[in-house]
């Protein structure tokens, strides 16, 4: 098991925001994980917000990709992501969306897979 700490920006446009289920799946050199429902006591994913989880997940090794989307449940499930960081240990991995995931903007799609930017 691997501690990750992982920091979802919605992005700061009209109705960003998301009351979905919204979920994650770490890919990385040695294995996969979730996927994960990301969820607290608090409201997450409100427009203009920034999100901290920390999950205990098998050790992926590098973390090399994301899953990360939502099951379009709610009365506003559209979402703008900004972008995701993932920290195990002393490193960080990125990953730049700024995309709508959403069923009425862009491609239609709820999921995204993204790459790791450094």
């Amino acid at each position: 098991m691997a501690r990750y700490e992982i920091t979802v920006e919605t992005g700061n446009v009209d109705n960003a925001g998301t009351d979905a289920n919204v979920h994650i799946t770490l890919y990385g050199s040695l294995a996969s994980a979730g996927p994960v429902k990301l969820d607290d006591s608090r409201d997450n994913f409100e427009q203009g917000a920034t999100d901290h989880f920390t999950l205990d997940l098998t050790d992926v090794g590098r973390l090399e990709t994301i899953v990360i989307g939502h099951d379009n449940s709610g009365n506003k499930p559209g979402w703008f992501l900004n972008r995701v960081a993932v920290t195990k240990g002393g490193d960080t991995a990125e990953f730049a969306a700024y995309r709508w995931l959403a069923t009425d903007e862009n491609d239609g799609r709820t999921e995204v897979r993204l790459t790791r930017q450094r």
